[in-house]
């Protein structure tokens, strides 16, 4: 553990400890061990406040060792992060919940759903940031694009309401855009950054002017390096973005997925699956997902045929086919939905666009070996108190972002 809380141990070691509510009064001293212990099996929220009991608590809480042993609890317990965008105000708000666990395993399972209530987590106020990729271990990238000469990128902890902004990059006119990544050797957290003329200008571009570069959380060195990508061709298009085992994967010239490997900052190419139906499938209509620990895709643009391809080596890819039943097709045509991935279940989540204040915010699962489909009703963010009367959102739609994966993190910037 750190020296600092070596040091206070030593302290409580070397005297009784007082009782809080009654100082002056000796109680029997608490192992350190056991303090420790204690603390790590509370939830996220009355630890943040706890802080300020003594400085004992304070560095055990702030310890990397403490939160390195919360990690490991919180990734027992998943969550679903919302975000929302308010644009009169310019803020973003940060929701999460629990994912909806599935204990029907009967045949009316179809028809089962369930209730979860969501928490505000924090609010973004200064500037309003763009969440577009899943959280890594409770860490969002956020980006944000001032103008055609400079861009803002930042990560989030929701569960500390911490926000780490990253020096600014110069994309001279050029797309951006930033991937989070984590390599699990190093225990490091790195943000790729790719700028480059995107879509219609790279066109008309040419030379795309493509550049990588990539920050270090927690490095003494607080700036960007430029990486050097020596394999393939420069790229004319980015989607999507999810981090495996220590790699970041996203989807580039609709049949290619790139792997940049966050310890060695290297770059590879995978070809997309081939299907027999289809010949070649369009990687740029998938959905990267995280199978149980391997890279997937979704490709769901008809309801009523789902699909999914599953890694099995570098260029070796397992399908799946999933039928929807007309009942349940027929209602999610009408209500337009995406999906960011897999839940703990192995189910895909599907999300509504558009969060309306007039109706229950509901999100949906789908089995696919099953073929099974069941809804799971979000409480407290369509909710009255919170958009009317605290925040005077009114009837105004607001777009929806949701990603699957989400666990609480009390690591500190």
């Amino acid at each position: 553990m750190n020296a600092e809380v070596h040091h206070y141990q030593a302290a409580m070691e070397a005297s009784p400890t007082r009782d809080l509510a009654h100082d002056g009064n000796p109680t029997r001293f608490i192992p350190f061990e056991l303090t420790f212990e204690i603390l790590s099996r509370l939830p996220a929220k009355p630890l943040i406040r706890f802080q300020s009991v003594s400085k004992l608590w304070f560095s055990i809480i702030r310890s990397k060792d403490f939160a390195d042993s919360f990690l490991i609890r919180s990734k027992t317990r998943p969550r679903l992060l919302f975000s929302f965008q308010h644009f009169d105000s310019r803020q973003r708000f940060i929701f999460s919940a629990p994912e909806h666990h599935n204990n029907n395993n009967d045949e009316e399972e179809e028809k089962s759903s369930s209730t979860v209530i969501a928490r505000h987590d924090m609010t973004i106020s200064d500037l309003v940031y763009d969440i577009n990729t899943r959280p890594v271990n409770g860490l969002v990238c956020c980006t944000r694009k001032l103008d055609s000469s400079s861009s803002s990128i930042a990560v989030c902890n929701p569960t500390t309401r911490q926000i780490l902004k990253l020096p600014d990059v110069t994309p001279n006119g050029r797309d951006m855009y930033a991937r989070l990544g984590y390599d699990p050797v190093e225990d490091q957290y790195k943000v790729l950054c790719v700028m480059m003329f995107d879509g219609f200008d790279s066109r008309r571009a040419d030379n795309i002017e493509q550049e990588h570069f990539v920050f270090t959380l927690g490095s003494q060195q607080q700036e960007w390096r430029k990486v050097e990508i020596v394999q393939g061709d420069p790229y004319t298009s980015f989607k999507g973005g999810i981090c495996i085992n220590g790699a970041i994967y996203y989807v580039v010239l609709h049949k290619k997925i790139a792997r940049f490997d966050v310890r060695s900052e290297k770059m590879e190419f995978i070809k997309a699956p081939e299907d027999e139906e289809d010949l070649e499938i369009n990687a740029f209509c998938w959905t990267l997902i995280n199978h149980k620990g391997r890279l997937g895709g979704i490709n769901y643009r008809y309801f009523y045929h789902m699909r999914a391809w599953i890694q099995e080596e570098e260029e070796s890819w397992n399908n799946m086919t999933g039928v929807v039943t007309s009942e349940w097709g027929d209602l999610l045509r009408e209500i337009s939905l995406y999906s960011t991935g897999e839940i703990h279940t192995g189910e895909v989540l599907l999300v509504p666009y558009r969060l309306e204040s007039s109706k229950p915010f509901s999100v949906f699962y789908y089995d696919m070996i099953r073929e099974s489909f069941r809804s799971g009703q979000v409480l407290g963010i369509a909710d009255y108190e919170f958009r009317r009367r605290f925040h005077g959102f009114g009837k105004r739609n607001r777009g929806m972002r949701c990603f699957p994966g989400h666990i609480e993190n009390i690591m500190f910037f």
